[in-house]
């Protein structure tokens, strides 16, 4: 198992013990993960720990994978287990969300000429103009 998913898993071991949803105690020993130790903690195998054991796995499984957000499994989907209708939405505000990050960027022959300015582009000869008549302006008082 890769470290990264190592230390999501003992995090949401912990969580799962701390909630009650698994039974474990402390012993003697401990284990180290990219450089922190953690005591270790034993748990009855059983049927409870298993299911929580696996579904944590696929889980985690799924939220290392690059881009992964709002992904379920195919089975879990046709299953009911998930409501397809609200992670289809879910997938839509985060297009949304995608879409309105990208930024346009200045083409040749346009700049920004100060901060009342920042939320439109000038192009550089209206500028030049804007800049030349409040010259002549000062100049004629």
């Amino acid at each position: 198992m890769e470290t990264k998913i190592q230390v999501k898993y003992i995090q949401q071991f912990r969580e799962a013990a701390k909630r009650g949803e698994i039974d474990c105690m402390p012993i003697e020993k401990s284990f180290a993960v990219r450089g922190s130790m953690y005591r270790d903690l034993m748990t009855q195998q059983g049927e409870t720990f298993s299911n929580w054991h696996q579904e944590t796995l696929r889980q985690l499984e799924l939220t290392t994978m690059r881009g992964a957000a709002g992904i379920a499994y195919e089975d879990d989907v046709t299953s009911g287990k998930i409501d397809f209708k609200s992670r289809a939405e879910e997938f839509r505000k985060s297009l949304k969300k995608k879409r309105k990050r990208t930024s346009k960027k200045l083409t040749p022959g346009e700049a920004v000429v100060d901060a009342g300015q920042a939320s439109r582009q000038v192009p550089r000869a209206a500028a030049a103009a804007q800049a030349a008549e409040a010259a002549q302006g000062k100049a004629a008082d």
